[in-house]
């Protein structure tokens, strides 16, 4: 029994008691009104309206008592039922008697599940394993990395260990895990899986504990036949965690998400900025090879992030005060700060050798494009001088040299003003009519903003 059952267990003869003895309390106060009730019903008062407040008040506080034990009586039914349903039903597995399953949804399944993605309610998914702590956690960890999901999801454990989980428990799961860049959080108390939640959610996952527990009527429930990682060699771990994520993505494309994937390269990274119109260009994208392609995309959407960012930049560089360019520069989007976050993101994404190399040089495709189309225009040498001794200056007084850290024998500092200075001197124009004439969108991020 979980801590939540037996709280309810507590509450079943607390509020009978406490409705009788409102009752009471009420009654007495009725009949045997005190002695200024009775002065004031001696004074020709028909109704004496404190004591009336009283009763009236003291009835309506013990239906509520008795309205909560019932509530509280049927929940508890309902989970000793299912808890007596998980124990049967755990007998006959053991003997061999366990019904198989189905391991992809049906499209019925599906077209339901889509109505609810559409509507206003968010759809709930539990995924559910033996103990709760791997194979469970890897496939919730997966569903919430995909990108697009609109559902919430959370794991829990048939039969799952009191208390929190050693981390040398989870040492493997969180090390393949990470290693895919879908982190399992670790050292938590495994949920039990329980009527309540199951009644709750619109989707079922089971991993291997088919038929394990009931689940309600037109509940769509997937049974997954995927060994144990835990305690298995790293080797298997491995198997286990790429057999877990084929099966994510078929659930994802069964489910209709626009991007299903889980390959690095597909997915969106965490907390990464992105602007609304990226990829949604009213001119012709430039022909590029497919290898190429990929990453020009990839490419646009990081210098985009700057070119909806150029108003917000240049306020802030002609704002430094006595740290300002000596000419007033326009709205400006910084290439190499795109070329950063692009190179950070291929770090993230895994990518070396020759994509690395092509993803690079994507970036200085996007810009001949946009320069093309008159959304970018180079800065003249004198502005670029300005901006780059304003940005020296400025970066000198807030962070001075005998502030920053003593890294690679004190020359980390200057490496840090290379790369901000190479920023400074990659910096464009941004042409505000031209840019909304490429990307209407960015009217939504520029509101406000004299165009």
């Amino acid at each position: 029994m979980t801590e939540a059952q037996r709280a309810m267990l507590w509450c079943l003869p607390v509020f009978p008691v406490m409705a009788v003895v409102v009752a009471v309390i009420s009654t007495d106060a009725w009949l045997f009104p005190d002695v200024e009730q009775r002065a004031q019903l001696a004074a020709g008062w028909p109704v004496a309206g404190a004591l009336w407040f009283r009763v009236v008040l003291g009835y309506v506080g013990s239906l509520g008592c008795l309205g909560f034990s019932v509530v509280f009586g049927v929940l508890y039914a309902r989970e000793i039922r299912f808890i007596r349903a998980v124990r049967r039903r755990a007998a006959a597995a053991a003997r061999g008697a366990a019904a198989p399953g189905r391991p992809r949804l049906s499209a019925a399944h599906r077209a339901s599940f889509a109505a609810l993605v559409d509507g206003d309610r968010i759809p709930r998914v539990m995924v559910v394993s033996p103990p709760g702590i791997g194979r469970s956690v890897m496939a919730t960890a997966y569903l919430r990395a995909l990108d697009g999901a609109v559902f919430l999801v959370e794991a829990r454990g048939v039969s799952p260990q009191e208390g929190r989980v050693s981390p040398l428990v989870q040492r493997d799961v969180v090390i393949v895990m990470g290693m895919d860049k879908a982190p399992v959080e670790t050292e938590q108390v495994p949920a039990k899986v329980m009527a309540a939640p199951v009644r709750a959610a619109d989707l079922v996952v089971r991993i291997g504990c088919p038929d394990s527990f009931p689940v309600p009527r037109g509940t769509p429930v997937l049974d997954w036949d995927v060994p144990d990682p835990i305690g298995a060699d790293l080797l298997a771990v491995l198997t286990i965690r790429d057999d877990l994520k084929g099966r994510v993505e078929q659930l994802a494309a069964d489910l209709g998400l626009d991007r299903p994937s889980l390959a690095l390269r597909d997915r969106t990274i965490p907390r990464q900025r992105a602007s609304v119109a990226a990829g949604r260009a009213t001119i012709a994208y430039p022909a590029l090879a497919d290898d190429v392609a990929e990453w020009f995309s990839a490419a646009e959407a990081r210098l985009l992030v700057e070119i909806a960012d150029a108003p917000l930049t240049a306020a802030t560089v002609n704002g430094r005060g006595a740290f300002a360019p000596a000419l007033t520069m326009p709205w400006l989007a910084s290439v190499g700060a795109a070329e950063t976050a692009l190179q950070a993101e291929l770090r993230w994404r895994a990518v070396t050798g020759a994509d690395q190399a092509r993803a690079e040089e994507s970036l200085g495709l996007v810009v001949e494009w946009l320069e093309g189309a008159g959304v970018l225009r180079p800065l003249s040498p004198e502005q670029r001088d300005a901006l780059c001794a304003s940005g020296t200056a400025q970066r000198d007084h807030d962070h001075p040299f005998d502030q920053w850290p003593r890294g690679l024998a004190g020359e980390y500092p200057a490496m840090a003003e290379m790369r901000f200075s190479e920023e400074d001197r990659r910096t464009w124009e941004v042409v505000p009519a031209a840019a909304l004439r490429v990307y209407p969108d960015l009217a939504t991020q520029w509101a406000g903003e004299v165009v």
